[in-house]
């Protein structure tokens, strides 16, 4: 039998979940993502490394590095908290009332991302 959804997550690295993100994304109602809009940059910190990965709701997709054309929202944060995100261990506003992530650009659209950044 296979691992259990709590394995999968507790042991799921960055890279697995922007996968999942990106699975996530390309399923989704092409429309409504348009509707929301908008180039977000995901910057993941660990240690000195930085792992980028962008979604562009404009055209309805994910992908690893960094968007051509300057992001309307960025966001910035370590591992962990990516993880406790996307992951929905942790809400977004808390997240960001804390300083554990830093949001610059268009901090009402990133709002709405959460339908496609949560996985749980």
């Amino acid at each position: 039998m296979g691992a259990s959804q709590s394995e999968l997550t507790s042991t799921s690295s960055k890279a697995d979940l922007v996968s999942r993100i990106k699975a996530r994304v390309e399923n989704t109602d092409k429309d409504k993502a348009r509707e929301v809009g908008g180039v977000f940059l995901f910057n993941i910190i660990k240690g000195t490394t930085v792992y980028s990965w962008t979604m562009d709701l404009n055209q309805v997709i994910v992908y690893e590095g960094e968007p051509e054309e300057d992001p309307d929202t960025t966001f910035t944060l370590n591992e962990h908290y990516f993880k406790q995100l996307v992951q929905g261990k942790e809400d977004a506003r808390v997240i960001m009332q804390a300083g554990r992530c830093s949001v610059t650009g268009d901090i009402m659209r990133a709002m709405k991302l959460e339908p496609y950044i949560k996985l749980s």
